[in-house]
């Protein structure tokens, strides 16, 4: 029971008490005025029965507002005991009343404080009850089990709609915040896993390098293993940059930050990072006429994000062969298109690549560097701007790549 059902409740009460105390006035008041209203008569009654010349007189007496004979029949009056000033307790008649106004007032106060009790009794109970019910759910919250939240009809009995709600909110914030956590410690686990394992292979050929460069003899032998080392330090430098820049993005120590900026802007800017590299293999990118859309993203990272996808397509395509961007307008994205002559994508594992350090199990894929985290970056960067990506193979050979940028 809330204050504004106790204050309601007491308020009734005392205005049934003061009820009853007006009405029990009334009628003391009316009982005194019939009791003297039944003296005069009696007195009438025999005075005019004996004498009933003295009726006229009575008649008269009645009539006077003035009260001018008072003070005779008062002196008359007070031989028989009927003074004014006599002390009321001596009178029987309103001994008779004082004594009924007394049970009554008594009784009425004992019904009163017994309701009274009864319901602060009961006020406490509920407190109780309440008291109980919430250390039950916050017991529940600090164990882990968050199911009170969608248990509608226990939100219920919480008088205070307002109060329910608050315990409902805090719930789902706790195990949003659990979840959260699980998930982290999980990301942390398999990202120590990765870790562990992808730079067990190059810190492996590194230390073999060393040896065998320590025990060379020849030079021509220490300048091929001095190749080697630096080979694989290279790798272990590249795995530790993108471990990261994976981090980083990971733990939100990265925020993009977005800001307009034209499609022509960032697409001229993925080429360039892999121009290159595409050089080398003598391999054209091509980009199809498309109007030059402005749009909301972060520059540099959606830079990288798409300069990644160019620079798969690049490693795992023949020589003298062409990567083609096409672009689509759609209703609230930009689609584009990056589509190559490589080895295409095995079906079934559309979805795997975009893993963190998944690699395809493929002879080709082996022989070339990498380290698994290119797509995956992309993955994570495009998501994060609120676009997607995906593959699907490409009509003859290869695969194309399918961004959708936001434009809203």
């Amino acid at each position: 029971m809330d204050m504004k059902q106790k204050a309601l409740g007491f308020t009734v009460v005392f205005f049934i008490i003061t009820l009853f105390c007006g009405l029990w006035g009334i009628g003391v008041m009316r009982g005194a005025y019939v009791n003297e209203i039944h003296t005069v008569q009696n007195i009438a009654g025999r005075v005019i029965a004996d004498y009933p010349e003295t009726e006229r007189v009575f008649a008269q007496a009645l009539a006077d507002m003035d009260r001018n004979s008072a003070d005779v029949g008062a002196d008359i009056l007070s031989h028989y005991g009927y003074d004014e000033g006599e002390r009321i307790e001596e009178n029987v008649s309103y001994i008779k009343c004082v004594k009924n106004l007394t049970m009554t007032l008594a009784f009425f106060l004992t019904a009163t404080l017994t309701c009274i009790f009864i319901i602060l009794y009961n006020v406490d109970k509920q407190r109780e009850k309440q008291e109980e019910e919430i250390i039950s759910v916050l017991d529940e919250c600090l164990s882990g089990d968050y199911a009170y939240i969608n248990d509608l009809d226990r939100m219920r009995r919480f008088k205070n709609p307002l109060f329910a709600d608050t315990l409902i909110k805090l719930g789902r914030s706790f195990k949003l915040k659990t979840e959260r956590l699980n998930e982290e410690r999980d990301n942390t686990k398999t990202l120590v896993t990765d870790i562990s394992h992808q730079l067990k292979t190059p810190v492996s050929a590194l230390k073999a390098c060393f040896t065998l460069y320590a025990e060379a003899e020849k030079t021509t032998d220490k300048e091929e293993f001095h190749a080697r080392c630096k080979l694989q330090m290279n790798k272990i430098e590249t795995l530790i940059a993108a471990l990261i820049q994976i981090s980083r993005l990971e733990t939100r120590m990265i925020t993009l930050s977005i800001e307009k900026v034209f499609l022509a802007e960032i697409l001229a800017g993925a080429i360039n990072t892999v121009y290159h590299k595409a050089q080398k293999k003598q391999i054209s990118i091509e980009t199809v006429d498309f109007e030059n859309i402005r749009l909301n993203l972060d520059k540099k990272w959606t830079i990288e994000a798409i300069a990644n996808v160019l620079d798969n397509a690049i490693k795992y395509s023949p020589e003298a062969s062409q990567i083609t961007i096409n672009i689509q307008k759609l209703y609230n994205y930009v689609r584009v298109l990056i589509e190559d002559d490589g080895i295409g994508i095995p079906k079934g594992e559309e979805t795997k690549i975009f893993k963190r350090f998944y690699r395809i199990n493929n002879e080709t894929v082996k022989n070339q560097e990498g380290n698994g985290v290119g797509l995956y970056l992309t993955r994570k960067i495009i998501e994060d701007e609120g676009g997607t990506i995906f593959v699907r193979p490409a009509v003859e050979r290869g695969s194309v790549f399918c961004i959708n940028l936001p434009c809203q």
